[in-house]
């Protein structure tokens, strides 16, 4: 599985599960043969649920999403007005952890930070 595919997926899931929340997806970041178009080049996902605003942002646990964090902040020190929430979505993936006989199976799932 590429890249690219992996987070179309992991998106989906963050839609699927705020749709389920009742929240409306006003945007969802756009994949085309150059790249991708984000909102703001920050947010894969905008959502309304009636005054309220969500943008949200999704990563992979890597590195990277400690950056990126900055940037969110960054955005909503400039532009944030109340009734916002910018939040950023890290999945991590299911896998083994511990030693011996320690050793747990982590389902995986999206940790939530919300800045």
């Amino acid at each position: 599985m590429n890249k690219a595919r992996k987070g179309y997926t992991k998106e989906k899931k963050i839609r699927d599960e705020l749709k389920a929340d009742g929240w409306l997806i006003c945007f969802k970041s756009i994949r085309w043969r150059f790249g991708c178009i984000d909102f703001a080049t920050i947010f894969d996902i905008v959502a309304f649920k009636g005054q309220q605003r969500k943008y949200i942002s999704s990563k992979h646990f890597n590195g990277y999403y400690l950056e990126h964090q900055d940037e969110i902040k960054k955005f909503k020190n400039m532009y944030g007005k109340d009734r916002e929430s910018y939040e950023l979505w890290i999945w991590k993936s299911p896998r083994w952890t511990g030693r011996g006989d320690n050793k747990v199976w982590f389902k995986g799932g999206f940790i939530k930070v919300v800045l």
